[in-house]
């Protein structure tokens, strides 16, 4: 009979071990945030600026910059209805508070690469108002 009591006690110590590790698990996931965040930039390209260059200019060097980034998701979208109608915007998706704030911290710095100064120099040429002078963070509240 000892070692029918030794197993079923052994069997109570994994079982409790088993749950203890789940739980443990689940409660370091929820403390991660579930929101989805959206940082949307507007852009204003110069007038006289082609839009096919100016297009395939950020596709080819200014998407591939932030899209190597772990934890968001570049997109350049364009007016299509409403006040902004054929202008720009730089939409960039997080699938949390926690990565966007890695990215970029509360204070003011910015974590990783950004390529070089004459990518930027160049975007910057082709805008009357550019990244980061109009923008928001929108955090999804309701699904």
């Amino acid at each position: 009979m000892k070692p029918l009591k030794r197993l079923a006690t052994l069997l109570v110590v994994l079982l409790l071990f088993a749950f203890t590790g789940t739980f443990e698990t689940k409660v370091i996931e929820s403390k991660r945030s579930t929101f989805e965040v959206y940082a949307i930039h507007e852009l204003e390209v110069k007038a006289d600026m082609d839009s096919k260059e100016f297009e395939s200019f950020v596709m080819n060097e200014i998407a591939p910059i932030y899209n190597k980034m772990e934890g968001q998701k570049f997109s350049l979208v364009k007016g299509d209805r409403g006040v902004r109608i054929n202008k720009y915007a730089i939409v960039l998706t997080f699938e949390s508070l926690e990565d966007r704030n890695r990215i970029y911290p509360p204070s003011g710095d910015l974590a990783g690469d950004f390529g070089s100064d004459t990518i930027w120099e160049k975007f910057n040429s082709m805008l009357d108002k550019g990244l980061g002078e109009t923008h928001t963070d929108y955090v999804t509240v309701l699904e």
